[in-house]
């Protein structure tokens, strides 16, 4: 009995390996972790994953979410600012007219999409925003979490690895100097990282 209970659970979907923050002010909320708690680089994208933003689903009916990001990094846990900046309907401003700031979801990179996907909806998590990600089958997805309390879940499928690794790259590649590696969008510095999903 002492030796299984040392093993500890094993968790569903593996470690979580991303703290997602909705913030109102993306500046500020950067300028907290690197000044206040010393934690960065951050990899800062004005215009997130691209202007226009590609379409998503929320709740069954197609968004256009336009987001500015930031990417940081605490050991091996990812930390992604968000700060929506249009009035397209999405968890990220429900969870501000909630009265809400901060810790929104959890990531996890899943090695099988499908499995993963079956495990939280047979749990009672609902789909609330559906990502398509423009050449691959696997979306990125939302989960609200049932009669509990708790953040969000985002499930990423398991080719987006390989940016979630040119992000870590790039940011310990850092020597010095501003703390904010910039780029206009996503795609952008993916372009310029040459990540390929292939």
């Amino acid at each position: 009995m002492a030796g299984s209970a040392n093993r500890g659970l094993q968790p569903v979907l593996g470690p979580a390996t991303q703290l997602g923050f909705v913030v109102r002010d993306l500046d500020a909320a950067v300028r907290h972790w690197i000044e206040v708690l010393g934690i960065g680089p951050f990899l800062f994208l004005e215009e997130g994953t691209g202007r226009p933003p590609n379409p998503s689903y929320f709740r069954g009916e197609e968004v256009r979410v336009e987001i500015r990001l930031a990417f940081g990094f605490i050991g091996n846990v990812q930390l992604e600012l968000i700060q929506q900046v249009n009035d397209a309907p999405s968890p990220y401003l429900e969870f501000l007219a909630a009265g809400r700031e901060g810790l929104q979801h959890l990531g996890y990179w899943v090695h099988d999409h499908a499995e993963a996907c079956r495990r939280v909806e047979a749990a009672g998590y609902a789909r609330e925003l559906v990502i398509p990600i423009p050449g691959q089958d696997e979306p990125i997805i939302y989960y609200h979490a049932p009669a509990v309390v708790g953040p969000m879940l985002e499930i990423v499928p398991k080719r987006w690895r390989k940016a979630r690794e040119a992000v870590g790259e790039r940011l310990e590649a850092w020597s010095g100097g501003d703390p904010l590696v910039r780029y206009d969008s996503y795609a952008d510095f993916l372009a310029d990282a040459r990540v390929d999903f292939d």
